[in-house]
């Protein structure tokens, strides 16, 4: 398949409402949803607490276009050529995930019971049975935005690597087949689920990777295993500065920030670089947790609704004593762009690196059916940094000092990544 047709099928599905079938029994449904609040998620929430109903607005049987759903619905169970492959409930199911994405939000989703579990593990627990990487929607693609050290997507070679190629996947590499599936311009949840699986298991994953200006094919044949993601690194310079990586945002990390923050200070650092680049966010919790350790008590994020209420966000604590300087580039998404706008609109840190993603939605998760533990993800509000600046409307957060990223830097490395050592400069300056 070359590039035309990939980029049109990507059109193709982000553009098409889906065609809704669905019973009557949806009349009724919103009277015996549970519901449970949630925060914040580019990719995740906080631990639900489901209450006794949902928000009602409307009525399914107001449709204009009711009843030909219903004769749809009945259509297909009398007349389809394979009825044993047929249940009320499994097209009840299809037309919910069909009404979630004739949103075309690439953000909200439907999701089953075993992809409810996967989703909640992986963003509640901080551990799944996959391969390590974190992912992000880009322009209609899946794309790689972090690889973390040891999992089997960093040490598995492509199927024509030679022995001085790289090794591993890389952030940047766009996901457009997996198992022979063509999933360009499907949701990252979707292609999550497809990538994830037994313990144990291979799963084949197609990437194309830009390369002097041209996109290769580059083949994966990776054995899945179980990966617990590590959110939090950190490392000091040998002149007393201190380097804290946040991948990002889950149960884990405000432990893990406190775990190495108090390391670095046993080691004498003399200030920070908080890198949040690749991060591609996590939960509003847990990002004001971190955010705790770093800022003095103010605002840090506005969260405004539907109907422009805003609710305002705050941190309580001390926060850091040390001069500070954030690194950030194009995958900087979320959570991880309110922690960044809060410590410069807050403490005027400098940011360091690329413009960051622009992702300034927020997504609630609903379950819709118990039992049967289905839910849906949905975008409900949008944030903006303690002095309005709206991440989204904006395209993201520019940098107080750009910096581009080479083709052959080292990310991470002391030595060899550009944007890490200009901001290493800029902190000893303070």
């Amino acid at each position: 398949m070359n590039q035309n047709d990939r980029n049109l099928i990507a059109v193709n599905r982000l553009t098409a409402v889906v065609f809704i079938v669905l019973l009557s029994v949806l009349v009724s449904f919103g009277t015996f949803m549970a519901v449970a609040h949630f925060d914040l998620g580019i990719d995740g929430e906080e631990r639900p607490t489901l209450d006794p109903g949902a928000p009602q607005e409307g009525n399914v049987t107001e449709a204009s276009n009711f009843e030909a759903l219903n004769t749809a619905y009945q259509t297909i169970l009398a007349s389809y050529v394979d009825p044993d492959s047929l249940t009320s409930e499994k097209l009840v199911e299809g037309a919910i995930e069909g009404m979630v994405e004739s949103i075309e939000d690439p953000y909200s989703m439907y999701f089953d019971a075993s992809a409810l579990k996967e989703f909640q593990e992986e963003t509640m627990e901080g551990e799944y049975s996959g391969i390590g990487v974190s992912v992000l929607d880009v322009e209609g693609y899946v794309t790689v935005i972090t690889v973390f050290e040891g999992v089997p997507a960093a040490t598995t070679p492509y199927e024509t690597a030679e022995e001085d190629d790289p090794i591993g996947l890389k952030p940047g590499d766009r996901i457009v087949e997996v198992d022979g599936v063509d999933v360009v311009g499907m949701s990252t949840e979707h292609v999550s689920e497809l990538i994830r699986g037994p313990v144990g298991e291979s799963v084949s994953v197609t990437v194309e990777r830009e390369v002097e200006g041209t996109y290769e094919d580059l083949v994966f044949d990776i054995q899945r295993e179980r990966v617990e993601i590590p959110t939090v690194t950190s490392k000091v310079t040998d002149d007393a500065v201190g380097v804290l990586t946040i991948t990002n945002f889950s149960g884990h990390t405000p432990e893990q920030v406190a775990e190495n923050l108090e390391e670095l200070e046993t080691k004498g650092v003399e200030g920070l670089v908080i890198d949040v680049r690749n991060n591609p966010g996590g939960t509003l919790s847990d990002c004001i947790a971190t955010a705790e350790f770093f800022l003095p008590p103010g605002d840090l994020i506005r969260i405004v609704d539907r109907e422009g209420e805003v609710e305002i966000h705050q941190t309580r604590y001390e926060g850091y004593d040390k001069p500070m300087v954030v690194l950030i580039n194009e995958y900087t998404a979320s959570a991880a762009e309110i922690l960044a706008g809060a410590l410069r609109d807050q403490l005027e840190v400098l940011l360091i690196g690329q413009q960051t993603f622009g992702k300034g939605s927020v997504q609630r998760l609903y379950y819709l059916d118990e039992d049967r533990g289905t839910g849906m993800k949905l975008t409900t509000q949008r944030f903006l940094t303690p002095s309005g600046y709206n991440i989204e409307q904006e395209s993201g957060l520019e940098p107080d000092h750009e910096v581009e990223w080479p083709t052959d830097g080292v990310f991470g490395d002391l030595e060899d990544d550009p944007q890490l050592q200009r901001a290493i400069e800029i902190l000893r300056g303070q």
